[in-house]
């Protein structure tokens, strides 16, 4: 399980999460996406997915690069693990010429977190 914890104590058990400044536009696509996550078997399209989410919190001129960008990713019986600089540049290609939905520089972080990701 997935737990977020608000700055007000309260806490949300969640599918999914994104955090930190502009984090809202994250938020929205792994709300609309989740149901995806689950018959996903490809750890490249999971991780595809939360690059996607990323680059859309990202100010419309700035682009995801293997400078900017790094990969963590851990789950049952797979150990911690850490992509960087041309590591990551397998998956920044599998995004490629996607569409970026663009965000808003101003979003607040905090804003809309309980009424975006599904509780249960």
């Amino acid at each position: 399980s997935c737990y977020y914890i608000c700055p007000s104590s309260n806490f949300y058990e969640c599918k999914c999460m994104a955090i930190g400044a502009r984090s809202q536009s994250a938020r929205t696509y792994l709300e609309r996406h989740k149901d995806e996550f689950a018959n996903v078997e490809d750890l490249g399209e999971l991780i595809a997915h939360a690059l996607r989410a990323l680059r859309d919190c990202l100010p419309n001129d700035t682009e995801l690069t293997t400078k900017n960008v790094s990969v963590g990713y851990v789950g049952r019986e797979v150990e911690f693990t850490m992509k960087d600089d041309e590591d990551v540049e397998e998956y920044l290609k599998m995004i490629e010429g996607d569409e970026k939905k663009g965000a808003s520089a101003s979003a607040d972080p905090e804003q809309g977190a309980e009424d975006t990701m599904e509780t249960q």
